[in-house]
């Protein structure tokens, strides 16, 4: 009598071997899903730690500084701190020319906001306040698939005099970050959010006029 050997897979056989490789697949997706929300929570948590690093330091430097989102040569829209250069330079110049009865200290919010009127009088060509990239706070690439989001608090109200201020030239236009603070404790009321598709990472950063910085909704 001659035996036939049998070939092939059972479908028993069949069945675990695809139970196997969708354990596995899951297990790869589930890695993949975990590395990446570490990554944008990264981000979050350097945005929000330079944002209030570059809160105090405009404070320290009685300069203007901010939050600027910016296009880089591919179109994608990166965040970067800059601040306002020549902030006081035309007004040192003037006073060395002209006299002045008003000894109180100005910081460079003030100083700048008076070029327009320094200007006209004199022959010299005076540097003009221009936003420069701050080289001592750096962000972090943007991760894939993550962006920026600013809205304007319209909602809270502005002192006439801080709006007389942030009409000069150099507070307004597409060149002036989207956040500002302004060397002077104040800055731009606003709420930035980090998404990543459309769904929020961390919570909703708040940035108040009194310039401090508020995470979460809760007023």
């Amino acid at each position: 009598m001659s035996s036939k050997s049998q070939t092939g897979f059972t479908l028993v056989e069949i069945v675990v071997v695809v139970v196997i490789l969708s354990i596995f697949a899951g297990m790869m997706s589930l890695s993949v899903g975990s590395s990446e929300a570490r990554k944008n929570r990264a981000f979050y948590e350097h945005l929000t730690d330079s944002l209030s690093y570059v809160r105090l330091l405009s404070a320290e430097r009685m300069q203007p500084m901010g939050l600027s989102l910016q296009a880089d040569k591919r179109g994608q829209v990166t965040p970067v701190i800059v601040t306002l250069s020549n902030p006081y330079a035309a007004y040192q110049a003037a006073s060395v020319s002209a006299d002045s009865n008003d000894s109180t200290p100005k910081n460079a919010m003030e100083l700048s906001a008076e070029l327009s009127t320094m200007s006209g009088g004199s022959d010299e060509a005076l540097p003009t306040p221009s936003w420069e990239t701050e080289t001592e706070v750096t962000l972090p690439e943007l991760p894939s698939g993550v962006h920026i989001r600013v809205q304007s608090l319209a909602a809270v109200e502005v002192s006439s005099a801080q709006q007389a201020q942030t009409l000069q030239p150099w507070f307004v236009g597409q060149m002036v970050p989207q956040v500002v603070w302004f060397g002077t404790g104040q800055a731009t009321p606003v709420t930035i959010e980090v998404l990543h598709e459309a769904r929020l990472v961390g919570d909703v950063i708040t940035i108040m006029p009194d310039g401090s910085m508020m995470i979460g909704q809760g007023q």
